[in-house]
């Protein structure tokens, strides 16, 4: 008979084969997330509203250049970059403590999808949406790059 009072044993659960297991914790807190992570998803979250209303200025307001299939793909684009750029700053901000995973690679993604769509809306409008494409082309890539930098970074710390 152990002299050990139920209360200073490490709690155990059953097994399927009926064999108790001490539970141990397996790790304290995991550290914050980097700065640059953090950075990544608050850049996201300030150009995916911006790059909305950038399409929404393109489709409903008029004399904004021809209807053709390839701008309405553009703007397509810029869509799915725009709404994939905010849930994914969203998920990175959500859980600063995790490390690795895809959102990185999706939040650079999302913002390639916009740097493509501004790049096509320029190359085939003169005028384009004034200003609209000028200050969202800087602040994809911005994303992109602060995206890349944390793949990098937290494969080097692995």
């Amino acid at each position: 008979m152990s002299s050990e009072t139920p209360l200073s044993q490490p709690p155990r659960t059953e097994t399927p084969a009926g064999f108790a297991q001490p539970q141990y914790p397996v790790h304290g807190p995991a550290p914050k997330a980097s700065g640059l992570r953090v950075a990544t998803g608050v850049v996201a979250l300030v150009i995916a509203p911006f790059a909305v209303l950038l399409v929404g200025v393109r489709l409903f307001a008029r004399h904004m250049g021809p209807s053709t299939p390839f701008l309405g793909w553009m703007n397509f684009l810029l869509l799915v970059g725009a709404v994939g750029c905010l849930v994914t700053g969203i998920v990175i901000l959500a859980k600063q403590r995790k490390r690795g995973g895809t959102t990185p690679w999706l939040v650079g993604s999302f913002a390639g999808l916009i740097v493509l769509g501004c790049l096509g809306l320029n190359t085939v409008l003169a005028n384009g949406t004034p200003g609209g494409q000028a200050i969202l082309i800087p602040c994809a890539l911005a994303v992109a790059v602060l995206a890349a930098l944390v793949i990098i970074l937290e494969k080097r710390r692995r």
